[in-house]
This record gives C-alpha cells, sequence and structure tokens, in this order.
C-alpha cells in the first residue's frame, strides 16, 4: 500500500504535462516548399487515374512541396468558396479543362501524363526561385481561438506582394454515389483561404478570419480566427505563402511552408515521454530511499 502514493502522483504529473494541444504554440522557420495547386473534380476520371502516381510523389518530396487541391463548384461536393476564388486567381474558371496544376503559381506547360513531368515541373519552380527568403512563423492556440503571425525580416520583394493563410483538409471523404470518378477520399483540399496585400484583402469563406500586414521592416501578416465549424483539426494542414500577383509576370511564389496540424501535436506529445518517465525515475527513487531509512 505504501507504493500507492507514488503511484497517483506519477499518474497526476503523466496527466498534467502530457494534454499541451488544447493550449499550445509552435514555432517555425522555412520558406523553400514549392505550392503545387491542381485544379480537380469528383467527377474527372483522368484525375483519378493521375492520383495513382501523385500521391507517392507528393510523399517522396517531403518539405519540397505543398499540396492543394481545388475542387470544382459545379457536381462537386468538395468544391467551395475558397476554392473556385483560388482557381479564378490563378486564371481558370470551371469551364476549364482537368485536371490543371500550377507549381508557384505557374501553369504547367507539360501534358502532365506521368509522375517524372510533374517531377521536372517541381524541378524547374525550384530553378526558378532564384533567391530565397526565409519565413518566420508562429502559431498560438488558445482554446478554440488560433493566432498566426508570419514575418520575413529580408523579403525578396516587398511592394505588390501578398501574404497567404490557408486550411486544407488533409484528406477528405466522398460519398460513393459523389465519388463517379471511382476516388473515394482527396488529399489536401483546400478549405479557407485569406489573402492580404497593402490594398487587398480577400477572404473566403467571408468573414472566416481577420488579417493584417505591415511592410515597414521587412514584411509582417497577423492572422486570426476561431476553429471552423466542420473542420477537424486530425485531418487539417495550416499553410502560409508569401507571392506576387503581377499583370506582366502572373503569378510568383517567393516563399511557402506548411504544417501538419495533428501530426505536430503527437510529436510534441511523444517527445515530452522521456521527461515523465524521467520524473517516474525520480520520485521512485526517493521512495525507496525514505522506504529504507524507515527500516
Amino acid at each position: 500500500m505504501r507504493g500507492l502514493p507514488i503511484v497517483a502522483i506519477f499518474m497526476i504529473l503523466s496527466f498534467s504535462i502530457c494534454p499541451v494541444a488544447a493550449d499550445s504554440s509552435i514555432e517555425m522557420r522555412g520558406g523553400g516548399s514549392v505550392v503545387m495547386e491542381q485544379a480537380t473534380a469528383t467527377w474527372c476520371d483522368v484525375c483519378a487515374s493521375h492520383e495513382s502516381w501523385i500521391s507517392p510523389m507528393v510523399e517522396s518530396n517531403g518539405e519540397r512541396l505543398i499540396r492543394v487541391s481545388l475542387h470544382s463548384s459545379i457536381n462537386d461536393p468538395l468544391g467551395n468558396e475558397a476554392s473556385k476564388f483560388r482557381r479564378n486567381w490563378l486564371g481558370h474558371t470551371d469551364s476549364d479543362p482537368t485536371p490543371i496544376y500550377h507549381f508557384d503559381g505557374v501553369r504547367e506547360n507539360t501534358p502532365s501524363s506521368s509522375r517524372g513531368e510533374l517531377q521536372r515541373s517541381l524541378l524547374d519552380a525550384e530553378g526558378d526561385r532564384l533567391s530565397h527568403e526565409s519565413l518566420d512563423v508562429s502559431i498560438i492556440f488558445e482554446s478554440s481561438s488560433v493566432f498566426i503571425e508570419a514575418i520575413i525580416d529580408d523579403p525578396i520583394k516587398k511592394n505588390g506582394t501578398i501574404m497567404t493563410l490557408m486550411l486544407l483538409k488533409s484528406e477528405a471523404s466522398i460519398n460513393p454515389e459523389d465519388a463517379t470518378n471511382g476516388l473515394l477520399t482527396s488529399h489536401s483540399v483546400l478549405q479557407q483561404i485569406v489573402m492580404i496585400g497593402e490594398n487587398t484583402s480577400s477572404i473566403y469563406p467571408v468573414g472566416w478570419a481577420t488579417g493584417t500586414i505591415d511592410y515597414e521592416i521587412g514584411i509582417k501578416a497577423n492572422f486570426s480566427f476561431e476553429w471552423p465549424n466542420g473542420m477537424d483539426k486530425n485531418s487539417t494542414t495550416i499553410v502560409v505563402i508569401h507571392e506576387e500577383e503581377n499583370a506582366n509576370s502572373g503569378h510568383t511564389t517567393l516563399s511557402a511552408l506548411s504544417w501538419n496540424v495533428i501530426a505536430s501535436e503527437q510529436e510534441s506529445n511523444s517527445s515530452l515521454w522521456p521527461a515523465v518517465v524521467g520524473i517516474g525515475v525520480i520520485i521512485a527513487g526517493l521512495a525507496y530511499k525514505s522506504q529504507r531509512k524507515l527500516r
């Protein structure tokens, strides 16, 4: 019975240390990822045939590539305001054929009939980044509220650029009756978007978040929102992009990074267990010594 209080203390410490996901923060530094945006649809047979090699290609490239699926707003249950806006911003509409791939905002030139062609487009996009900038992002969770700060101390370009925030559903399920192309899941589906610049502010769905941008010293963007209804943190990826829309040169991504919410929370929790075990060992050692003295 003497060991019972020790076990109780150890359990209390374990449960008090591990639940950091409800109110937590994370800091990231990066920016070198290429953004691949894919215009797709649940009725697109060609899109379904591509999926067998797109998913392995995306996975094999890791942080080099950020995938964003932009679903059609016509007869597609995964279509939404954010995807429709972003597709129009990229310069095409629902009447265009699918799939269409954009790497760092630039429409791909190849037929995209193989994994090798998409990999080549990724290499070309990386080569077009003549300069690199560092993007520092901090994300704070306070209950259902989220606050994101993105800072670029030495931007490649300031004037006319835009800071973009995206929320993606990492894996979205499709009802069999709606999946006419046979695919029952879609990956990295755009759900919410904020694009803010010096003279522009686009938020879809309207009013879901707020954003401000400051160009005085480098670039600093702040986003805040309540966690959207219907979005599961276990299947959400947050994307931050610094990009440019130019009437002459089109669209350009200057830096980008992404963060998978649940994967990082699991990593954070698992990293705490060594500390919990260490505390347990110390408590057990102290208890053992005290019991020997009592004897």
